[in-house]
């Protein structure tokens, strides 16, 4: 049988490696803006208000970072997922119908 809406597919696949990028990205992300909104805190005294948050800020953008990331991630991937759910539904629907 042949396969329809290939162009639905490779959307799919897009999606998916897009969800994965987000990961990646986001945990770069989460682990540098750990690290570096601590060490930002510790000089911005110097500079002005970019440390008002403190350590405590920092360390909470980082977390921030981390949930708004899950999110794209999930979003992305649960993308992928419905298009292909709903090409096998549409797969099995035309098996199932008799031939004739």
């Amino acid at each position: 049988m042949e396969k329809k809406f290939k162009a639905l597919r490779t959307i799919s696949v897009i999606f998916k490696i897009l969800a994965w990028i987000v990961a990646v990205l986001t945990i770069i992300g989460f682990l540098v803006m750990l690290v570096g909104g601590a060490a930002l805190s510790q000089i911005s005294g110097r500079y002005g208000a970019a440390g008002m948050l403190g350590p405590l800020g920092g360390i909470a953008m980082a977390f921030y970072i981390l949930f708004l990331g899950a999110i794209w991630f999930i979003s992305l991937l649960a993308g992928a997922e419905m298009i292909l759910v709903i090409l096998a539904i549409e797969e099995n629907t035309r098996a199932l119908k008799p031939q004739g």
